[in-house]
């Protein structure tokens, strides 16, 4: 007996990862996020053009945690995070990127960048066992 994956269970939600959706952050409970996908181009584009502009900065050294997180916080107030709620303090786009752009709330940062992960996360699908002729 053999299973075979759905081919379209494969299939991204384009819209979801785009527009966004609420994520539940499983290491501290009441708190989702409503982010969009890592995927996002225009996230990618400034991603990359961040990792290029440290890359000069720092050379062969290695970037420092602190300012890589920094960075990346910035970048997903700007792109990524949309919302969030189970905080003692209500989101505003401004407080966002304030909190995300601050070294010492680098948890939040790991939990935003957790969250956006999940949207491009798939669940393949499977047919059901077929018998075989043996």
């Amino acid at each position: 007996m053999t299973k075979k994956v759905v081919l379209s269970s494969l299939k991204a939600n384009l819209s979801r990862e785009k527009n966004g959706d609420w994520v539940p952050y499983p290491s501290w409970p009441g708190v989702s996020f409503n982010v969009s996908a890592l995927t996002d181009p225009a996230y990618e584009s400034a991603r990359d053009l961040m990792f290029k502009t440290l890359a000069e900065k720092y050379g062969d050294e290695r970037i420092p945690r602190e300012v890589l997180s920094v960075e990346l916080g910035k970048l997903y107030s700007e792109h990524i995070l949309h919302d969030w709620r189970g905080f003692d303090v209500e989101y505003t786009a401004d407080v966002a990127r304030e909190t995300l752009g601050d070294p010492e709330h680098r948890a939040v940062v790991s939990a935003v960048e957790f969250c956006a992960s999940k949207l491009s996360e798939i669940e393949p699908q499977f047919t059901k066992a077929e018998e075989g002729n043996s």
